[in-house]
């Protein structure tokens, strides 16, 4: 059956679903081509499987410490199969959810995978072979867990986030390779449900895109809760050791080397595109050195009418702006004046406590020729985290001395997540540190502190003393 569409989106992830459903409110007729399940990467193998264990796992932590809140709790135990069920239930919920908003919104969902035959051309082979003629196509296939070229990396009992999905029980030891999102929040997740873990990072610090106070402050969290943490080592080798068990031989930073067993090495440093066999050479869509398809400020690749979100672009890897680049891409097909701005991408790691930035890094700002002011507020000074029990971390403001200008916020701490917005919107409408200080925030917040570091970066916080403000 042939299907005569305005846009032929390939994908079904944040990018891809979110992009069919705009484009079908701005009157297009849409097809979505979608080889798995509904919602991609993201619902299915990324994003909300983890936050759902990590959900678990604060939990496992906070009764395990509710003594201290005046709960007495006896015989505390994980259900490790009760915790993957809850899991599996709420991806399929989201999944489900997915289908309707797309049915309802008059989509077309294509099952099987999709393959570009040549310009506005794209046959999908499934149950039955179809041909979808498209006067505008979007490559929204995401990514897929990067490997490393390693000996042993291949081998039984090494395994990668898909893979730490699949475990049906929890190991007793775990050694982590990679202390970017994916490696700290699966360390936090094994760690709280009690394996034994050791985290291994090349870069200086954890977290190595974020600030770098954000990384060597979540570094300090994850020790003192029994992680063992090595920064700028690098795994050389895995071997099999006794009893079934890995071993991982590391390069630490002295140049010492040293040999680290676990029951499983879990890889998680980075992803790459997902395009293979999808006929990109075919028809001539330019990609780069690593195979991320290259795309202009109007998300159109190098073919006029060809358009490519998501992971597959290679900006910033993550499911929001996937999302924001749908919208944006269907806007620009239906006529719309728009074009992407990456200046404001907010981006959080879902730890315990969580990280969360948007803007500039205090080192990027510096590279960048500006006259820096920081101002940091703790949250072991925050009314709201007391109360709490969450007073690790901080937030810490990045702005332009001459001006006043926002040029970058970044929290660790508990809500970390909830709070960036706050900032996002204040860079976007390039706010001062004087209209974060002058918005009046509740009290007692988390948020609140946000405020509290925009008057230390005058050297005029409230609740800190004079000596620990402006940095």
């Amino acid at each position: 059956m042939d299907h005569d569409v305005d846009v032929c989106i390939i994908g079904t992830g944040p990018g891809g679903y979110v992009a069919a459903i705009r484009a079908a409110q701005m009157g297009l007729k849409v097809a979505a081509v979608e080889r798995d399940a509904l919602g991609g990467i993201c619902l299915n193998w990324g994003c909300i499987p983890t936050k759902a264990m990590l959900r678990s796992a604060e939990v496992m932590t906070t009764i395990s410490h509710a003594a201290d809140f005046g709960v007495d709790v006896d015989g505390v135990r994980l259900n490790y199969e009760k915790v993957v069920q809850r899991r599996d239930a709420v991806v399929r919920q989201l999944v489900g959810g997915v289908g309707s908003l797309l049915k309802s919104n008059g989509v077309q969902v294509v099952t099987g995978t999709a393959r570009l035959v040549e310009r506005g051309k794209v046959q999908v082979s499934g149950q039955e072979e179809t041909t979808i003629s498209a006067k505008n196509v979007i490559i929204a296939t995401g990514s897929l867990p990067a490997t490393v070229p390693i000996a042993g990396a291949d081998g039984s009992g090494v395994i990668d986030s898909d893979g730490a999905l699949r475990l049906q029980q929890v190991p007793s030891s775990m050694l982590v390779i990679g202390g970017g999102a994916i490696g700290v929040e699966w360390s936090d997740i094994f760690n709280a449900f009690g394996s034994k873990i050791t985290l291994v990072e090349m870069m200086p610090t954890l977290l190595p895109l974020e600030d770098e106070e954000m990384g060597q402050t979540l570094a300090k969290s994850l020790t003192r809760r029994g992680i063992d943490v090595h920064n700028e080592a690098k795994l050389e080798q895995i071997m099999d050791g006794d009893d079934g068990k890995k071993v991982g031989i590391l390069t630490l930073k002295d140049g010492a080397q040293q040999r680290i067993e676990a029951e499983c090495v879990l890889i998680g440093v980075g992803r790459k595109p997902n395009t293979e066999n999808l006929g990109l050479d075919a028809i001539g869509v330019e990609t780069d050195h690593r195979g991320f398809v290259q795309v202009d400020e109007h998300l159109q690749t190098n073919l006029p009418n060809v358009y490519a979100i998501g992971d597959v672009t290679g900006k910033q890897l993550l499911a929001h702006l996937a999302s924001h680049q749908g919208i944006t891409a269907v806007e620009i097909i239906a006529g719309q004046d728009k074009t992407m701005d990456y200046k404001v991408v907010p981006s959080c790691t879902y730890t315990h406590p969580e990280v969360a930035s948007v803007g500039l890094s205090e080192k990027n700002a510096r590279e960048g020729g500006y006259d820096v002011r920081i101002g940091r507020f703790p949250f072991a000074a925050s009314g709201r985290a007391m109360t709490y029990g969450a007073t690790e971390g901080m937030v810490k403001i990045v702005s332009d001395a001459k001006y006043g200008e926002l040029l970058g916020v970044h929290i660790i701490g508990h809500g970390a997540s909830d709070m960036i917005p706050e900032a996002a919107l204040g860079i976007r409408l390039e706010a001062t540190v004087e209209d974060i200080i002058h918005t009046i925030h509740a009290h007692p917040t988390m948020a609140e502190s946000i405020a509290e570091a925009a008057w230390a970066s005058e050297g005029s916080a409230i609740h800190l003393p004079k000596a620990r403000q402006r940095g």
